[in-house]
């Protein structure tokens, strides 16, 4: 499948999981997709849970909802620092709002949550951060992928690649 000339936004920070990065990564630039790691701006590279270093392609103040064909947020820690970069947290709510595929792996529900649209949605997320989607309004749902309209959602590394099947599937439509 060719998604040649959509771009999507995979949002990075310090102590990503290394996995829910660059699996996604490499697996939408097969696909012919431009990918853009945009961060908070602070540093040309985070480095992830367990040393790897990601680039930042482009700084969030650089970074508009209308450039991008959808997101994905990636679990370790990352989110917890991505959500207290406010125009991150907007980014990610434009990109749903301009209903565009908004993918999030593991801990990147809180992202989600942070921006205001779970509630109403069926989600999955890492089994430790079930109470805090449930609270932002989601139904929690313990699979490996879960599609609620644009919203695609996993729990682990090793959902990786239901969540890319489904993403991908997203975003040809």
């Amino acid at each position: 499948m060719s998604l040649k000339g959509k771009h999507v936004a995979i949002l990075v920070e310090q102590f990503y999981e290394e996995m829910e990065v660059w699996y996604p990564l490499l697996r939408l630039r097969e696909a012919g997709v431009k990918v853009s790691t945009v961060g908070p701006g602070r540093a040309a590279a985070y480095k992830g849970k367990h040393g790897y270093e990601v680039p930042e392609d482009l700084p969030i103040a650089k970074a508009k909802a209308n450039q991008f064909d959808g997101v994905i947020v990636p679990g370790g820690y990352a989110p917890d620092h991505i959500r207290r970069t406010p125009a991150m947290v907007q980014l990610v709510k434009e990109i749903y709002q301009h209903k565009h595929p908004v993918g999030a792996i593991c801990h990147g529900a809180w992202v989600l949550a942070s921006a205001g649209v779970l509630r109403g949605k069926r989600c999955t997320c890492f089994f430790a951060i079930k109470d805090d989607v449930v609270n932002a309004g989601a139904s929690y749902v313990d699979r490996e992928v879960v599609r609620d309209g644009q919203l695609i959602t996993s729990r682990m590394p090793a959902d990786l690649p239901a969540f890319m099947q489904t993403y991908l599937a997203a975003l040809a439509e």
